[in-house]
């Protein structure tokens, strides 16, 4: 196939249905291990740094069938792959496309069984043409931060900056990590009004200056030139 454009609102499905010369026995395959089912959203493959995707057509349809939630996501991931992909390879698929930072992640059964990373999908003991796991938080801390209408989650520890955690939320937005200096954190006072947060300060000293107790800390993200 050639170079295409998509919305960045388009799915897989919408390749398919854009390229009518693949038949029901071929499959848009992603770094040639893994097939994306065909409702997963385009913007999932992209980062702040490129905007192109790379597909390969394959000719089988692969074995196992993989889905994984995450309480912190609003919709599942699911693939299909060989039975030999390994644990921490869906570790590994599922932390780049939701643009998390896999050190406070593990990956388990539905009941949170904690999982060899090592464990090939044929070996954990569950049906591999309907393989359901659960990608965990093992963080103390979570932030949630509010941009415009959105709310997005991510885990922290309490040595965690705040300018680590811009980082990673602009990726989330496709933002480039080039442009936080025209963003911004606030937390609000206890007297509403908001107050601009110094992104060097770690996640312990923003709950003790704003003695905060709750394991989720509250921010907004501001673009400065928005400001009134």
């Amino acid at each position: 196939m050639q170079n295409q454009r998509y919305l960045i609102i388009a799915t897989i499905d919408n390749i398919y249905t854009q390229n009518k010369s693949i038949d029901q026995n071929q499959y848009l395959a992603y770094n040639r291990d893994f097939v994306p089912s065909r409702n997963m959203p385009l913007s999932l493959f992209l980062s702040s740094e490129t905007s192109s995707i790379e597909f390969n057509l394959i000719y089988q349809k692969l074995p196992a069938n993989v889905t994984i939630t995450s309480g912190e996501q609003k919709s599942a991931i699911e693939f299909q792959c060989e039975p030999t992909m390994t644990i921490s390879r869906v570790h590994e698929i599922v932390c780049q496309l939701w643009k998390l930072n896999r050190q406070l992640y593990n990956v388990t059964l539905l009941d949170e069984s904690i999982i060899d990373q090592d464990e090939l999908l044929s070996e954990i003991g569950e049906a591999i043409d309907d393989l359901k796991l659960k990608l965990i938080s093992t963080a103390d801390v979570k932030c949630a931060i509010t941009y415009q209408n959105e709310t997005i989650t991510i885990s922290a520890t309490d040595d965690t900056s705040l300018s680590s955690i811009m980082k990673e939320v602009l990726e989330k937005l496709l933002i480039s990590v080039d442009d936080i200096e025209m963003f911004e954190f606030q937390m609000l006072d206890e007297s509403e009004s908001s107050i601009n947060v110094d992104l060097d300060s770690t996640v312990t000293e923003i709950r003790t200056d704003f003695n905060i107790t709750s394991d989720t800390l509250p921010f907004q993200l501001v673009k400065k030139e928005d400001e009134n």
